[in-house]
């Protein structure tokens, strides 16, 4: 790849994280090879004379961009099941790439043998050891992605209300804000916590929804919106994470950011956390059932695990009484996450674009 150029179909961003993902590749590969964005050619070029690689934006593995190189290699994070239309638009691609090895073992099943595995990265210059003591007298817990169902905020409400009826130094800092609203109201299919949008803003709204399942807002601490490069400051501030997450296709970049910072987390043992989590570098849920969601017509559209609640109390209660270990176990976590870097990742990608050559 010395001399050609690498087209990266990709859209860099600040708050979501597809354009985080999409933002440090391009810097990194862009490091190391020639590279052109495809977003910044005229509208008319469909074809480029070399190597592309492109986001794929959900799981029938369409393209971000209609764009077409010499070889196409496809980016993807994907949580529901794959279909006729995924096997079809596989055969565009030279490679398709999942973020977990949850999602490539998913493409396999499916008879998508041309695919591989890209792990995200963090950045080791905003997210690296805190050393410092938390201060002051309350017991912080963290948990951050979109509030939505996947991501199994409702059964942190649900453990939350409790431990904090047993504990009143229990308090809860979230992240939560979710720019998708069609998203955020797959929360009406939980069976822990009742939902319903209600209040002029972010914070007005999710404290309606405290209020409404018996929580109390004064205990729980909702943010805005965080800049990416302030995440460690809130870090610090708190004493465990917590992802009971259903179902993550990649290996949840907020997980991974949060351990590099050496704090502990309690994780859902299951799909894209798996490459990330043991027993060593976090507390582990894994009591996890069976979960199926269908369509209006009756079929399966996503398989995903269901973290069971009282494991989830359990997790939490280990983590107030034994402050000291947990500690052991995010040194732990941010020691295994020094080797996840996103110039390993770009180095990973290059390794697979060019090992790939010629093979279809």
């Amino acid at each position: 790849m010395k001399d050609s150029i690498l087209y990266l179909g990709f859209v860099p961003g600040e708050n979501f994280g597809w354009g985080i993902c999409s933002r440090y590749l391009i810097r990194e590969l862009s490091k190391k090879v020639r590279t052109s964005l495809v977003l910044n050619q005229a509208n008319q070029q469909r074809y480029f004379p070399s190597k592309l690689i492109q986001s794929l934006v959900n799981q029938h593995l369409d393209g971000l961009f209609k764009a077409r190189g010499e070889e196409n290699y496809g980016y993807v994070f994907f949580e529901n099941e794959l279909t006729e239309r995924s096997i079809e638009n596989s055969k565009k691609y030279d490679l398709i790439i999942a973020g977990s090895t949850w999602g490539r073992d998913k493409l396999k099943e499916k008879g998508i043998l041309n695919s591989e595995v890209l792990v995200q990265g963090i950045d080791p210059e905003l997210f690296y050891p805190i050393k410092e003591e938390k201060g002051g007298d309350s017991f912080i817990i963290f948990s951050g992605g979109k509030f939505e169902f996947r991501k199994g905020q409702d059964i942190i409400l649900a453990a939350l209300k409790i431990i904090q009826a047993k504990y009143r130094d229990v308090l809860l800092m979230n992240a939560w804000w979710n720019y998708l609203p069609e998203t955020m109201a797959t929360m009406a299919g939980s069976p822990y916590i009742k939902y319903e949008t209600k209040g002029a803003g972010w914070p007005e709204m999710m404290n309606h929804i405290y209020r409404l399942n018996g929580l109390d807002p004064g205990r729980i601490i909702t943010c805005p919106v965080i800049p990416h490069g302030n995440l460690r400051q809130l870090f610090k501030q708190t004493d465990i994470g917590i992802f009971p997450n259903r179902c993550e296709g990649g290996t949840n970049l907020a997980l991974m950011e949060y351990m590099a910072c050496g704090k502990p987390v309690i994780a859902a043992n299951a799909t894209g956390h798996k490459d990330i989590v043991n027993e060593n570098n976090a507390l582990l849920l894994n009591n996890l059932g069976d979960i199926f969601l269908d369509d209006e017509k009756g079929r399966t559209v996503a398989a995903w695990k269901e973290p069971d609640l009282e494991e989830v109390v359990s997790k939490i209660e280990y983590a107030y009484h034994n402050r000291e270990k947990i500690r052991e176990i995010g040194k732990n976590g941010a020691r295994d996450l020094k080797e996840y870097t996103w110039e390993k990742s770009a180095d990973r990608l290059l390794s697979l674009v060019c090992e790939n050559t010629g093979k279809r």
